[in-house]
């Protein structure tokens, strides 16, 4: 139940929760360090202290004569009693021949020699060594010496109290601290979350005010602004594209419908007027054709669903053919091919025809008569340059850079009567990004236009 708390619970809390209980496993091991450090360090001084003992009374009870009376209490009376340490010099039958008054410990003469051991009694912790030596006038006996770890077991105790106090008040400023930090720096993702809430499909102008340093959530939000600009650019392309759709496909419709009503009142009884309705009702069923079909072409594009039927293939091979097709289907220009290198091509055949005859075609329709339209490839490097030249009526200087756009039509007078949809370059473009090649278009107006291909052979 406390793990489903958790989980739904706010980033922050979550963030918290880490912070708190990483800070408080930080804490319990440096503070388990050092008091394991501190205890380790006592002990090595007892110890030490001990054996500072142990070399005293051995001076004095061992000479070069052996005749010192164990017994003699000028032997233990160095012994530094301010530091808790108590001696005791017995016999191996337990007679006791030397002691302090501050021992009042039950230790054998069987306990390992010259060894320290730890041992606790009457609720005291000690540590104590005990050494055999022989003397001329005791013979065998045993020095016993003690160190009581009261006062060092006290500092132990209060140095734990000062350490839990310590990482009690840590744990909880690590707490708040831990919160506000955590609600401070995601002060920004709330602001994200806030804008994304206003944003919507009749207000795509929200964008997050990004200011501060240049860390992951100024990216975030620089991220985050970037793509409302592309889904506001792909929805104005769309309102405009469904707009100048439905502009396009107007003017057929209003033509068939008022070339119906012509019939429905004069066709039966007007030849005349029959033969031109069904006419023109054909003329207009073929633009409406020639646009949904363009137009169902560049929204499976859009959509990523345009499938692309890549071959090998020579290029020159399909650049004669088009023009020969060309100069058949419109005798009335001079429709040639120049230089046209064989190159060896990886694209989609079909389309790479398509955009040929759509650059032919748009060439067509803005070149008078007998004039000269050129399609030559030429190999450079790694790629193949297709070129498309005309001699036609060319594009304004301040039109050029429109001409790809959707339903952009430079001469609407022309392109209506030749029955251009101002697609056709958009097609022809789309063709040439996706096979991850250039385009590039010359021209001036009265002077003709040169279009440039740059492809990857």
């Amino acid at each position: 139940m406390n793990f489903k708390i958790i989980k739904s619970a706010k980033v922050s809390v979550k963030l918290t929760i880490v912070y708190a209980v990483m800070f408080s496993l930080v804490l319990l091991i440096l503070n388990a360090s050092i008091l394991y450090g501190t205890k380790y360090y006592l002990y090595s001084q007892a110890n030490k202290q001990i054996d500072d003992v142990k070399i005293m009374v051995l001076n004095k009870a061992v000479s070069k004569t052996k005749q010192v009376d164990l017994s003699d209490e000028k032997i233990i009376s160095d012994v530094p009693s301010k530091e808790n340490i108590s001696i005791r010099i017995v016999k191996e039958d337990g007679k006791v021949l030397n002691i302090s008054k501050e021992f009042n410990y039950s230790i054998k003469t069987e306990e390992p020699l010259d060894k320290v051991k730890k041992f606790k009694e009457n609720d005291k912790h000690l540590v104590f060594k005990n050494l055999r030596i022989e003397t001329v006038k005791n013979g065998p006996a045993y020095i016993q010496i003690v160190k009581d770890m009261e006062n060092e077991y006290d500092f132990m105790k209060i140095l734990f109290a000062l350490m839990a106090i310590a990482d009690f008040i840590g744990i909880i400023a690590s707490i708040i601290l831990g919160y506000s930090i955590s609600k401070k720096m995601l002060e920004p993702i709330d602001y994200i979350t806030k804008a994304a809430d206003n944003i919507s499909i009749n207000n795509l102008r929200e964008r997050i005010e990004v200011t501060g340093p240049d860390d992951e959530l100024k990216r975030l939000g620089n991220t985050f602004n970037k793509m409302i600009d592309r889904l506001q650019g792909a929805f104005d392309r769309q309102i405009q594209f469904v707009s100048d759709a439905s502009h396009e496909l107007r003017t057929p419709i209003a033509v068939i419908q008022g070339y119906a009503n012509l019939l429905d009142r004069w066709g039966k009884d007007d030849r005349q007027a029959l033969e031109k309705s069904i006419h023109a009702i054909k003329l207009e069923s073929s633009n409406m054709e020639n646009l949904v079909e363009k137009l169902l072409f560049l929204a499976k594009g859009d959509s990523g669903n345009q499938i692309i039927e890549k071959s090998e293939f020579w290029l020159n091979e399909l650049i004669s053919e088009v023009v020969t097709e060309s100069v058949l289907i419109d005798p009335s220009h001079i429709i040639s091919s120049g230089k046209n290198d064989a190159a060896f091509i990886f694209a989609d055949y079909k389309m790479i025809k398509q955009m040929l005859r759509i650059f032919i075609e748009n060439s067509i329709k803005f070149t008078p008569e007998q004039g000269k339209i050129d399609i030559s490839s030429e190999i450079q490097n790694k790629t193949v340059k297709i070129t498309v030249s005309d001699s036609g009526v060319g594009i304004p200087k301040g039109e050029i850079q429109n001409i790809f756009e959707r339903f952009y039509i430079v001469d609407k007078s022309r392109s209506k009567e030749k029955g251009g949809t101002g697609l056709g370059l958009s097609i022809a473009k789309w063709i040439v990004e996706v096979h991850k090649g250039t385009i590039n278009v010359e021209s001036k107006e009265g002077n003709g236009t040169k279009i440039s291909i740059i492809l990857n052979i």
